[in-house]
């Protein structure tokens, strides 16, 4: 299944109306971020896929050219506001804009879940990328959000680990590293819990939801049963909400 232009558009749209208020929920996408950060080693010509409002690369040293890449131009705007000095590309990491071997390294943090066809996105990254260069990804992975599954609430299905790492063809791909993190993150109250997933491609529905146009909740009834319910997980740091993190790092063969 590939996305149709409308669909690729619709999710463009939406972060791109998300962008200004993105740093204020990307509490897992800075841990993440750190975990990739620590297997990164200096490189000439860098890609973030799916860059969002950007990524502080100087403590890779000097590099000689950044590109970021997003699908919204709204998250490029905020970029280019913080990392004038970065070259943003509005594109989609299934189809991207770049010539071969055109990138020494690949970064991508928290944004190939939301690729139709995950195939695409690494026969891309296969194509842009150097020989003998690496890519850092942080996808999530199904097992996410148990939380929200005990409170009735069902969420987009994520890939496995196992379906994700099938798609790095042995013949070409040298995976490195490979591992699944449970991450949990806290927070003080449920609406900024909900609000955070959307920022890895989750949505959420009612159990008993079939069509997407039925809301969530239907008046303050319900909002005040949910919040009491979700009361009842509270730990010491705040409402747990946990992920299921598989890190890559995988080295294009020459």
């Amino acid at each position: 299944m590939t996305l149709n232009v409308s669909a690729v558009d619709k999710i463009a749209q939406q972060f791109s109306q998300a962008a200004q208020q993105y740093q204020r929920h990307d509490v897992l996408q800075r841990i993440t971020a750190q975990v990739l950060q620590e297997a990164m080693r200096s490189t000439s010509r860098l890609l973030d896929i799916g860059c969002g409002p950007g990524t502080d690369f100087s403590f890779l040293g000097p590099i000689k050219q950044v590109l970021a890449v997003d699908i919204a131009p709204g998250m490029l705007q905020q970029m280019r506001t913080r990392y004038p000095e970065y070259l943003s590309v509005c594109g989609d990491a299934q189809c991207l804009p770049l010539q071969d071997n055109s990138v020494d390294a690949i970064y991508s943090n928290l944004a190939l879940q939301w690729c139709a066809t995950f195939n695409s996105a690494v026969q891309e990254m296969a194509r842009v990328l150097s020989p003998k260069g690496e890519c850092y990804l942080a996808i999530v992975v199904d097992g996410s959000l148990q939380q929200l599954k005990q409170l009735g609430l069902r969420v987009n299905r994520f890939r496995s680990a196992k379906e994700i790492l099938a798609s790095f063809n042995h013949e070409q791909w040298q995976l490195r590293e490979q591992q699944v993190m449970p991450i949990t993150v806290h927070f003080d109250h449920l609406k900024p819990l909900l609000y955070s997933i959307k920022g890895v491609g989750a949505s959420v529905r009612g159990e008993g939801d079939t069509g997407q146009a039925q809301p969530l909740l239907r008046g303050r009834q319900d909002w005040q049963a949910l919040n009491s319910q979700a009361e009842q997980m509270r730990q010491k740091a705040g409402l747990p909400l946990t992920y299921q993190i598989l890190f890559i790092r995988a080295k294009l063969k020459g």
